[in-house]
């Protein structure tokens, strides 16, 4: 499983970090240290996100 996180320009605003799993985008933040932590999340560490709707999207992606 290949996680990759992209910074991406919004149209005459700030950057925005995606968190893609094998190519497919699975969230958009807008810090590096929230997308780190989901990416920690998605390789199965112990990681407190705080955020259900998120955590119901990327249960799927989660190794281990």
């Amino acid at each position: 499983m290949a996680i990759t996180i992209t910074r991406v320009k919004k149209y005459n605003a700030n950057y925005n970090h995606v968190v893609a799993v094998n190519g497919k985008p699975v969230a958009i933040t807008k810090s590096m240290n929230r997308a780190s932590m989901i990416m920690a999340y998605l390789q199965g560490y112990k990681v407190d996100l705080n955020d259900d709707r998120l955590l119901n999207d990327i249960k799927g992606y989660v190794e281990g």
